[in-house]
């Protein structure tokens, strides 16, 4: 079985680093290093052996440990085809499909989903026969989607979302690159005022904070409350149109476009 412990930075970006293990090798791979020291403290906790470093992306907010935990522990560093020269220590690339990290019938793949950036992979964990859990780094966050003005482009994004994100299983789990549920949730709710989803959600987000924890959701909760998952809904529709006033709608993708510039100056 892989398992995962999901490590928090408290820093203005408020970035999360992800170390997926197996319990019986005590082999492991972290996804997203930001902070190296507070990997390797978790490492050691553990008793885990760190096989690899993964990269979603060539941010340094997604890339500023990779060395220092390189150096530690001689792990080596993979990322996007498109990333080699853009991330510091990068040994291998990783194409779509290629499987990152495997134990008995789990196995955690490589997805190629350009738009946040055209060097960006998300990582699945999956069994043979369904997805268990999303490590997104910038591609999906908690009740939003990442941006596009450094280095992507937003309807490359649309259609990765589409293709590969909108009909996935709801109980798959997400494990986003920063933890953004408070100013998300309260765009989804300006744009879905009706919404009642927004508040339970919120609440049980706060909970999960008095114990200094984290809200984990899943695919089906995603879609109760992250607006680019709810293109359909007619309330969210006409909010769009209302504030792109010289835009024409006539497709899903023009209504995720027109959403995506509302997010861009919220």
């Amino acid at each position: 079985m892989l398992s995962v412990l999901q490590l928090f930075t408290h820093s203005p970006l408020r970035n999360f680093s992800y170390i997926v293990y197996s319990d019986r090798s005590g082999e492991a791979v972290c996804i997203d290093p930001y902070d190296a020291k507070l990997i390797l403290t978790h490492l050691k906790k553990h008793g885990l052996k760190l096989k690899s470093i993964l990269n979603t992306h060539e941010h340094n907010d997604h890339v500023a440990g990779n060395l220092e935990l390189k150096e530690e522990t001689k792990a080596l560093i993979y990322s996007h085809p498109n990333a080699l020269g853009k991330i510091p220590g990068l040994d291998e690339v990783l194409k779509e499909g290629d499987i990152a990290f495997s134990h008995e019938s789990e196995t955690l793949v490589a997805w190629d989903t350009p738009g946040h950036t055209n060097c960006h992979l998300c990582f699945v964990l999956k069994n043979k026969t369904s997805h268990k859990a999303v490590f997104s780094g910038d591609t999906i966050f908690n009740a939003g989607v990442g941006n596009c003005y450094r280095g992507g482009n937003p309807s490359t994004l649309y259609n990765t979302l589409k293709n590969r994100f909108f009909s996935i299983e709801g109980e798959t789990l997400l494990y986003p690159g920063h933890d953004y549920w408070d100013s998300n949730l309260n765009f989804s709710e300006t744009m879905e005022p009706d919404n009642k989803e927004i508040t339970k959600i919120r609440n049980l987000a706060e909970a999960k904070k008095e114990t200094s924890e984290f809200l984990v959701s899943d695919f089906s909760m995603e879609k109760k409350v992250n607006p680019f998952f709810r293109l359909e809904q007619t309330t969210l529709q006409n909010n769009i149109r209302e504030k792109n006033k010289e835009t024409d709608f006539d497709s899903e993708k023009s209504y995720f476009l027109g959403l995506r510039r509302l997010r861009d100056h919220w």
